[in-house]
């Protein structure tokens, strides 16, 4: 699904214009984005969580030339399913 038919889909069941359907999910994926650069922790009930976690550095082989290569760390953001999610994939 991509963003256009998500603001279809909440445009629909909402009853809204199409163009404030794709404000609101503008909107809520620049306030995810701000509180995920702010270094906090996005939690949505029966959804799942949003977390910053930091990788460390790592060395790897490069596969050419058989040189050692540093990878350097980073931040990456990753998903936790809720419970309900996981049932809901289940079923």
């Amino acid at each position: 699904m991509n963003k256009r038919e998500l603001a279809e889909s909440i445009y629909r069941k909402l009853d809204i214009k199409r163009f404030e359907a794709y404000s609101f999910i503008d909107v809520l994926l620049e306030t995810v984005t701000e509180n995920l650069c702010a270094g906090k922790k996005v939690v949505m009930s029966n959804f799942g969580a949003f977390k910053v976690v930091e990788r460390q550095k790592k060395k790897v082989l490069n596969p050419n030339n058989r040189e050692v290569m540093v990878i350097p760390g980073r931040k990456i953001v990753k998903f936790y399913p809720s419970k309900n999610l996981k049932q809901s994939l289940m079923n």
